[in-house]
């Protein structure tokens, strides 16, 4: 579905009864509920079932270099990433083969008791988020020119202005327009009406029931016996 910024405010708005009919807020307001907009955007962009469009890009390992930062014009010109969700090294042949990494923590990495080891292929990574670009740090130093394959989820994009249209994923402008009511409720004296609760809520659900991502379930290994299996064969 396609819609502007302002369409969107216009709409909750009126389900606040802001504005009625075919009103359209004025200037002062249009300007306010236009910033709440996109920050309940950015807000969305921090937790995983709101994340929106899969990505994979590859970049390029240079040798000696350890700390790598993303985001637009840095090391590795992308969005910056909330989180990594896989990070693999690429093998030259035909077909490419694909390793894929330890995605480390900062307790792990902080555990390695030779963290400037050199060597190639890298083992394990570590990436951080920070208020500006996101630093990846590959273990160990690299010493040749390797490729890495980046996995993640890039978040809803923010309007540019309030007259762009811009598309948006199945679910998406209900929940926006339902939940933004809910965020300017305060701002602009009124109380959400408990069903324009029930519909935000629903609505964020159903967007985040369309984004869970499918998982292979694993079997604890103490529910198996740990051994193998039976044989009718044998009786063993």
């Amino acid at each position: 579905m396609t819609r502007t910024g302002l369409q969107v405010i216009t709409d909750s708005l009126k389900l606040l009864g802001v504005v009625a009919g075919h009103e359209v807020p004025t200037s002062a307001e249009q300007t306010d509920a236009f910033a709440r907009l996109n920050e309940l955007i950015d807000s969305w962009g921090l937790h995983q079932q709101t994340l929106l469009v899969p990505r994979r890009d590859v970049v390029a390992l240079l040798p000696t270099v350890q700390t790598y930062r993303i985001g637009p014009g840095e090391d590795f010109d992308l969005p910056v990433p909330v989180t990594l969700d896989a990070v693999s090294y690429l093998v030259a042949g035909t077909p490419t083969t694909e390793v894929f990494l330890d995605l480390g923590t900062d307790q792990a990495m902080l555990g390695l008791a030779q963290k400037t080891l050199a060597g190639s292929p890298p083992l394990a990574v570590s990436y951080t988020r920070t208020h500006g670009p996101g630093e990846l740090w590959v273990w160990p130093v690299p010493t040749v020119v390797t490729n890495l394959a980046l996995y993640w989820k890039e978040p809803l994009a923010q309007f540019p202005d309030l007259v762009t249209p811009v598309d948006l994923a199945a679910g998406y402008a209900k929940a926006l327009r339902c939940n933004l009511a809910i965020e300017l409720a305060p701002e602009f004296g009124r109380v959400a009406d408990p069903l324009v609760m029930k519909m935000a809520a629903e609505s964020l659900a159903d967007v985040k029931r369309a984004n869970f991502p499918m998982v292979e379930v694993g079997i604890d290994a103490a529910l198996t016996g740990g051994g193998g299996g039976y044989s009718i064969l044998t009786d063993n």
